[in-house]
C-alpha cells in the first residue's frame, strides 16, 4: 500500500503527532491517519516536501519526524490522540525535498539520493536573468521602484 503526505507548510508538531483528545475537533496526526488510509501495518509512505516544514510557537514538526524516521525510536511512536505507542518499524518511509534545507538531526536519519536537476546556484541565476526581468516588465516597474536582495533571491 502507498500513502503520500505533503509536509509543505506544516508548522505544528500536532499535525504529525496528533492533537490531544481534550481539544475540541482533535484528530490523530498525519502519520496515524495515513496508517488508517493504508489499511496495512507495512505501507510505503512518501513524506513530500520535508524541506518546506517550518517551526513556530506550537512546536517543531521535525522533532516529531525524528521519532518517525529513527529506527531506534519508531517502534514506539506516540500519537497524542491515540495516547498509546504505535509500531512504525515495518513502514518504509521515503522523503522528498527540493533543497538541502533540512534540519541536521533529521538529515542524519536519512539516506540522501540526489537526482539531477538544476543546482541552487543555477536556479538563482535563472531567476535573476529571466524570471525577475519578465515580471518587472509585466508589472511596468522601473529600476528604482523595487529591489530584491541576494539573500531574498
Amino acid at each position: 500500500n502507498f500513502v503520500r503526505i505533503s509536509l509543505g507548510g506544516v508548522r505544528d508538531e500536532a499535525e504529525v503527532r496528533g492533537h490531544r483528545r481534550t481539544y475540541i475537533g482533535s484528530l490523530p496526526g498525519k502519520i496515524i491517519q495515513g496508517m488508517k488510509k493504508a489499511k496495512s501495518s507495512n505501507p510505503l509512505f512518501l513524506l513530500d516536501e520535508v524541506d518546506k516544514m517550518g517551526a513556530d510557537f506550537r512546536g517543531d514538526p521535525s522533532a516529531a519526524l525524528l521519532e518517525v524516521l529513527d529506527p531506534e525510536q519508531n517502534w514506539s511512536f506516540n500519537d497524542h490522540y491515540l495516547e498509546v505507542d504505535y509500531d512504525l518499524s515495518e513502514v518504509m518511509f521515503i522523503t522528498t525535498a527540493n533543497t538541502r534545507r533540512i534540519p541536521p538531526a533529521l538529515l542524519d536519519r536519512m539516506e540522501v539520493i540526489r537526482i539531477g536537476g538544476y543546482t541552487e546556484d543555477e536556479k538563482v541565476e535563472i531567476a535573476r536573468r529571466h524570471l525577475i526581468p519578465k515580471q518587472v516588465e509585466r508589472h511596468g516597474l522601473k529600476k528604482g521602484e523595487w529591489s530584491i536582495s541576494d539573500d531574498a533571491l
